[in-house]
């Protein structure tokens, strides 16, 4: 069943009226997000809404609705802007890489805004949702298989003796794989895993935490002493520096990446689990 959450309860015609008097663009701004097994349904809202945020402050927003079914989340907005469509997409991109974003007519608005003052919520759907639960699937397996990949080949260069060298990042002409990380602390080391690949995260003794992998990914069992931070990470800007225990490789980000700290490499490094590699 489709949660439905309208972030403006009033009428913001007005609103509509005034950008239009004042000669801006329209536009609407859709977002997918698929949330991690492991976090309630409330999280993924709330990511939502922070982004929300970061739009309202860059655009005039008219109009702006939540979904969720399942795992799977879903922002619209409708908003207004001075920015020319090729400035808006740079601006809109920034602020949210993988959003849908297209230029709208008045009337277009009009019926948008009024169908949703009116209409019951309860038969609502997310727009393409079984499309993008495939795209979602697909892109996760991708970007395991990439990093098992850089991994597998981390392994060879050290066996070859090319331990020295440092692996260049990969060359990319988009935004990358950007994925959310969850790095926990054990045996004073800092480890990260994507989110996607957790199933589930519960207490265990002493205050430790366990971490059960997601079946497809390894079903294994990962026992840390905290829980840091979830870090939105480009897997293209890890560099594979070392293989440090069986299906944990060092790795190191650029000098503006924000991969948490307490790792040999400073700042910018962390050892990420490649749970097929364990």
């Amino acid at each position: 069943m489709v949660s439905t959450e309208k972030c403006y309860n009033f009428d913001n015609t007005p609103v509509l009226r005034g950008a239009v008097r004042r000669g801006e663009y329209l536009y609407q701004v859709r977002v997918y997000m698929q949330r991690a097994s492991f976090l309630a349904s409330s999280a993924g809202n709330m990511r939502l809404r922070v982004l929300l945020g970061f739009i309202e402050a860059r655009a005039v927003v008219i109009d702006a609705v939540i979904k969720s079914e399942d795992t799977l989340h879903y922002l619209s907005v409708i908003c207004a802007s001075s920015a020319a469509p090729h400035v808006f997409s740079l601006i809109m991109k920034r602020t949210a890489p993988t959003a849908i974003i297209e230029q709208m007519e008045r009337w277009q608005v009009e019926e948008s805004v009024a169908a949703r003052m009116v209409r019951d919520e309860s038969w609502s759907t997310i727009p393409y949702a079984p499309v993008v639960h495939v795209v979602h699937e697909s892109r996760r397996l991708l970007i395991s298989l990439l990093l098992e990949y850089r991994a597998l080949l981390c392994d060879v260069k050290n066996r070859a003796s090319y331990g020295a060298r440092r692996e260049s990042g990969v060359s990319r002409s988009g935004p990358g794989f950007v994925t959310p990380i969850l790095l926990f602390e054990s045996a004073d080391e800092i480890f990260g895993i994507p989110e996607f690949q957790i199933e589930r995260i519960s207490e265990g003794a002493n205050g430790s935490f366990i971490i059960q992998l997601q079946h497809q990914y390894g079903q294994r069992l990962l026992v840390c002493e905290d829980l840091l931070v979830v870090r939105d990470i480009d897997v293209l800007d890890c560099v594979f520096l070392e293989k440090t225990r069986p299906g944990a490789y060092m790795v190191s980000l650029p000098s503006d990446g924000t991969a948490g700290a307490g790792s040999r490499e400073g700042s910018n490094g962390f050892n990420l689990v490649i749970p097929a590699l364990m």
